[in-house]
């Protein structure tokens, strides 16, 4: 019996019967997709014979596109460009490599295709993250993502970290967080609380980060929750460049998490294409495709207004969470004159700015 057919909603590679499927695959692919089911990432050389010229042409075409100054004078935390596949097709051609497809579709079960490339020439510096927030399927899991080496890394220009094991704990969303879709907003002013739920979940289980130190075509396959992030980078006169591309399984829907809040009928279902053809991807959740009609209703109001019973507009970001209940939004604008000059609503500037940079909210804090 093909017990994996009894959750076709769980990758295989995550699958409490991921060691009767290894039997089926081939040595190399088992080899990587043991790495993937026991630490939630695989290291690989990327299988392209004509990958360093693809990359050095990359590297000299795009490294005019970034800005340079404004990051070496910390203006900007870090240089990236979204989606150059469109333009450029060695990036389209590294994102939709057959063997990496293959691998992929092999390791989950679904057909793999890749939706979304980024290109790095220094490190991001990012805090330990893990991607299902940002793009997630339905079912869970369906996503991973591959990051490639286009330089030998090491410590002092931002090498990937990552927590081995964290892939395993629950994809933990806007339910779980007691966030609601009235104080969502469109800079996901929420992210910070993931952030340190991730930081303390390791701490608490005494999981530490590892370094990747890649070699120039060496790739890196991570599973969806799989917590991991960029060194700090020491070394600001030299280069990080690297290429990052997600991929979506077929067969499933997809969705923001950050601005879903499901229970109360918010999903923010994503309009996918294909890198590999152009063409989009319908979202399907179990055989059906999800209709335009359902997608528009459940779409979040990212730019919601509380009405009062008096009929006078507030704030919504007044009831969020993080806000203390004895904030005083006053006293908030009156210690930070900046905040007046840039007419900012000061419960979202707290929720999203000021918790973290630790600014007082009342006389006594």
């Amino acid at each position: 019996m093909d017990r994996s057919s009894l959750l076709a909603g769980v990758p295989l590679v995550e699958s409490p019967f991921f060691h009767e499927h290894l039997k089926t695959l081939p040595p190399e692919q088992a080899s990587i997709a043991r790495d993937l089911n026991g630490d939630g990432f695989a290291i690989f050389d990327f299988p392209d014979p004509d990958i360093i010229d693809k990359m050095e042409g990359i590297k000299r075409d795009l490294a005019p596109r970034y800005d340079w100054k404004s990051w070496r004078a910390g203006k900007i935390e870090n240089l990236r460009l979204q989606d150059a596949w469109r333009e450029d097709e060695r990036v389209r051609a590294i994102a939709a490599n057959p063997a990496v497809l293959d691998l992929l579709s092999a390791l989950y079960g679904k057909r793999a295709f890749p939706f979304q490339t980024l290109n790095f020439p220094v490190g991001t510096q990012q805090a330990g993250h893990a991607d299902y927030v940002h793009f997630n399927s339905v079912p869970d899991r369906f996503m991973c993502g591959i990051w490639l080496a286009f330089e030998d890394i090491d410590e002092d220009n931002g090498p990937l970290f990552y927590y081995p094991g964290s892939h395993r704990w629950p994809c933990f969303q806007s339910e779980h967080l007691g966030v609601s879709h009235r104080w969502i907003d469109r800079r996901y002013s929420q992210y910070q609380r993931y952030v340190d739920l991730w930081k303390e979940m390791a701490a608490v289980q005494g999981i530490k980060p590892t370094i990747f130190r890649a070699r120039k075509g060496q790739a890196l396959i991570w599973a969806a929750n799989l917590v991991h992030g960029g060194s700090p980078q020491k070394d600001m006169t030299r280069t990080r460049w690297s290429q990052v591309t997600h991929y979506f399984f077929k067969g499933c829907a997809y969705t923001t998490p950050l601005a879903n809040d499901v229970y109360n009928g918010r999903i923010f279902y994503r309009e996918i294409v294909d890198v590999a053809t152009g063409l989009p991807v319908p979202n399907v959740v179990s055989g059906e495709t999800v209709s335009d009609d359902l997608r528009q209703a459940a779409r979040p109001d990212l730019e919601l207004e509380l009405t009062s019973a008096e009929g006078e507009k507030s704030s919504r970001f007044a009831l969020h969470p993080d806000v203390p209940a004895d904030f005083d939004a006053v006293f908030y604008l009156t210690a930070h004159p900046d905040l007046v000059a840039a007419g900012v609503d000061p419960y979202q500037h707290y929720v999203t700015y000021g918790k973290s940079e630790g600014r007082r909210y009342r006389p006594d804090s």
